[in-house]
């Protein structure tokens, strides 16, 4: 085939691969309920733990976003954390209304958390914060800060725990959305 026609088609190609790969970058969106701008991280971290238990394939999920709100200059971080599960209900392990606490274990290191009691009114399930498409999640969010935050984008290993659950066996990294949370803690204006 004549190079002269290769160059362009070899150039199209990887443009076009460049356009298919999702964006990294922060939703931004300001809610009307509040009138807050609320950033959101691209991309969750998602992490599963299998559940042989009750059937071959089932898996409860523990879905992490991180976000962040602007009201009038003052900025607040967020994890918001989405429990959900593909077992029956029936045979779920879903915590209760009372328990929430979420610990994350990151190369040594723990990082309890403890829920705000009741979910702030900007951090209500919606698309925009990554809300899983499964219709019996429960929502928790978590203050944290940014220099957890970046922890969390530099460990090498990260486990969730749910130690108010029934069932404590620890949840792993799933889908890892560490790549979406560097660039929301590099480029974010509040930190």
């Amino acid at each position: 085939m004549n190079t002269r026609l290769m160059l362009p088609l070899v150039l199209s190609a990887a443009l076009l691969g460049c356009t298919l790969r999702p964006s990294l970058a922060p939703k931004q969106y300001v809610d009307e309920t509040t009138g807050s701008s609320v950033f959101v991280s691209a991309a969750p971290l998602e992490f599963a733990r299998s559940r042989p238990d009750v059937a071959a394939h089932a898996r409860d999920y523990a879905t992490v976003v991180a976000v962040a709100t602007d009201d009038a200059g003052t900025y607040t971080e967020y994890l918001l954390l989405y429990r959900w599960s593909t077992v029956d209900e029936r045979m779920a392990a879903l915590p209760d209304a009372a328990a929430g606490e979420l610990r994350i274990e990151c190369d040594g290191r723990v990082i309890d958390l403890a829920p705000i009691d009741p979910l702030p009114r900007k951090l209500l399930p919606r698309p925009e914060l990554l809300q899983p498409e499964h219709a019996h999640a429960v929502v928790r969010a978590y203050r944290t800060d940014w220099a957890t935050l970046r922890y969390l984008v530099a460990s090498r290993t990260l486990l969730v725990r749910m130690p108010q659950e029934t069932l404590d066996t620890p949840f792993g990294l799933w889908r890892d959305g560490r790549g979406a949370l560097a660039e929301f803690v590099q480029v974010h204006p509040g930190q």
